[in-house]
């Protein structure tokens, strides 16, 4: 009477013995393959390769994780767009901030100023480009918008994308009435600044700005940048400002 084999996977000794040939042959398989490596050049383009039909192989069969069958239960896609800067009006306050992320029913931001739950808030996009939404949630400076009438956002990004392209594309401008001091060579000036944006802001003057003139511009707030005159008509002068400001910055036009 044949001993009997001890199997602690359970299976049969006939499978055993063949799973045990096929990783003989696996590890037949890598020497050769590491021995061609050492006299020969094998591109990381065909290692991807090999890679990905090991894995897609190996995982024939399976089924998919408790995990990923779990059903979102959103409505549309998220869309996330986390570089892009918006205008947020509220009844009291604007201000800049920064889209985490939007689809076409709902809108995620990162907001510097504050916001209620149910509130009706405006969301600018661009010169032409803006929707209205409900406050739903908040979450810190996080909150997010329920929009009053769905979107198309991928043809919406598309959009602003397309228009960020073209010279007709503007920064946002936040519209301001708040005193500041200027300085240059000419001396120090008090001016009124009438709109602000991340690169740049529009003054009123007593008439000794010209173009190119270098100042250095402080706020109310105490924020300063320096910037150069851009053009200057009737009083009024474009500046173009050498360091950008953030949308966290420019977050509340009450705090300007």
């Amino acid at each position: 009477m044949s001993a009997a084999v001890w199997n602690p996977s359970g299976e049969s000794a006939s499978q055993g013995f063949g799973i045990n040939k096929l990783l003989r042959a696996a590890c037949v398989v890598t020497r050769n393959f590491q021995r061609k490596r050492a006299f020969s050049y094998v591109s990381a383009e065909t290692e991807m390769k090999l890679l990905s039909t090991a894995v897609t192989t190996g995982l024939e069969g399976q089924a998919d994780s408790p995990a990923t069958e779990q059903k979102d239960l959103r409505t549309s896609i998220r869309q996330r767009t986390l570089y892009r800067v918006a205008c947020v009006r509220t009844d009291t306050d604007e201000g800049l901030a920064r889209v985490r992320n939007l689809s076409d029913e709902g809108i995620m931001l990162r907001l510097s100023l504050p916001v209620l739950l149910g509130e009706t808030i405006k969301i600018q996009f661009s010169e032409t480009v803006s929707v209205e939404g409900l406050v739903v949630w908040t979450d810190g400076p996080d909150c997010g918008v329920k929009l009053t009438q769905p979107i198309d956002s991928s043809a919406l990004l598309k959009d602003l994308a397309e228009q960020g392209l073209s010279k007709e594309g503007r920064a946002l401008r936040l519209p301001v009435s708040t005193n500041a001091v200027v300085s240059s060579e000419n001396g120090t000036r008090a001016v009124i600044v009438d709109d602000i944006s991340q690169r740049g802001m529009k003054l009123q003057h007593d008439g000794s700005f010209s173009p190119g003139l270098r100042v250095k511009i402080r706020l109310q707030s105490g924020l300063q940048r320096h910037g150069v005159v851009r053009w200057s008509q009737d009083g009024i002068a474009g500046i173009l400002l050498l360091e950008p400001f953030s949308p966290d910055e420019l977050g509340s036009v009450n705090n300007l």
